[in-house]
């Protein structure tokens, strides 16, 4: 009996394995934003997501991405005299995540995302250094192009996140800690990710 269940064992190891299967791909967000209460502040935002993954099955799959990010923020005081100033943060860093398709319709997948990120930065006008750490989770549509070429969309939306500033002798400027959905995230085009998907 034990030799038995040790067969059927290795033979759902061995499908497992065979059904399974690596793929490359990566993402990118781009958005504007532009606030007129009280002083005029215009924001861009950009990041750049690449990631290598594994294909368990039609279910799950996990991998790693390697994220750049780059936001910047000009806000412009005009109570008396226009007087502008430009704030550019860079950061990187890296996530690993996990996803759980939860429905399929045709060439389209229906899933959700978590993802644990830790990232590193710096504001280019000054030795302010940031570190942010975060658990998201965000809704994932995936379309199949052909075989082994995918489209995908998902937005980030619902994470708990922790930011910490420094300044260049390494005293804490600020931390906070953010919970629950970004509503002002969740509606701006930067919040969108788009990318594609190469399954070998």
């Amino acid at each position: 009996m034990k030799k038995l269940m040790a067969t059927v064992l290795l033979a759902l190891m061995a499908a497992g394995v065979c059904s399974a299967q690596w793929y490359v791909g990566g993402a990118i967000s781009y958005g504007t934003k532009h606030t007129t209460t009280g002083n005029d502040v215009r924001t861009s935002e950009f990041s750049f997501t690449p990631r290598v993954g594994y294909v368990f099955n039609d279910r799950m799959l996990a991998g790693l991405q390697v994220a750049y990010a780059n936001s910047c923020e000009k806000t412009t005081i005009s109570d008396v005299i226009d007087l502008t100033s430009e704030t550019t943060l860079n950061m990187g860093g890296i996530a690993p995540y996990f996803r759980y398709n939860v429905a399929t319709a045709g060439r389209f997948t229906f899933g959700l995302e978590a993802t644990l990120s830790v990232m590193f930065g710096k504001t280019k006008q000054s030795a302010l250094q940031t570190q942010s750490v975060g658990l998201g989770v965000a809704p994932v549509v995936s379309f199949g192009l052909t075989e082994h070429w995918w489209a995908e969309a998902y937005m980030q939306s619902f994470a708990l996140n922790y930011t910490g500033v420094k300044d260049a002798d390494g005293t804490v400027c600020s931390s906070t800690f953010n919970f629950g959905f970004d509503a002002d995230n969740i509606f701006s085009f930067s919040a969108l990710h788009f990318g594609v998907v190469y399954r070998f």
